[in-house]
């Protein structure tokens, strides 16, 4: 399974993709959402775990993107902000799943795990 982390910081990045390579899954990495989604148009992505808060593209355009350019991959919300209205726009933008910072390694290895199986 190969999964791609989005997030501008390149410390969240490497913790993730450290700890995802741990539990036996591909990961690619990119610092912003064009480079994600040109990765996505490229290879085959089985799973997004993608930042809301970044500068000048969100990981909220990026899920607007994947819709319009009817890109199918699912998505878990990784972010800061614990707001529920940001929680209510993932979903209806079409994310699967929700995580709060900071990261609590076995709940994320079980949202993964869950979307994986729904996908």
């Amino acid at each position: 399974m190969k999964i791609l982390v989005v997030d501008d910081s390149t410390i969240n990045n490497i913790l993730l993709q450290n700890y995802l390579e741990e539990n036996n899954f591909e990961v690619v990495t990119a610092l912003n959402g064009p480079d994600a989604l040109e990765i996505i148009r490229k290879e085959p992505i089985d799973l997004v775990l993608l930042d809301v808060m970044m500068p000048e593209f969100s990981g909220f355009d990026f899920l607007k993107h994947l819709k319009t350019y009817n890109l199918s991959v699912p998505v878990i919300i990784i972010t800061a902000n614990a707001d529920v209205e940001y929680k209510d726009k993932s979903f209806e933008l079409g994310a699967k799943d929700y995580l709060n910072k900071p990261i609590q390694f076995i709940e994320l290895k079980d949202k993964i795990n869950r979307v994986l199986q729904l996908a």
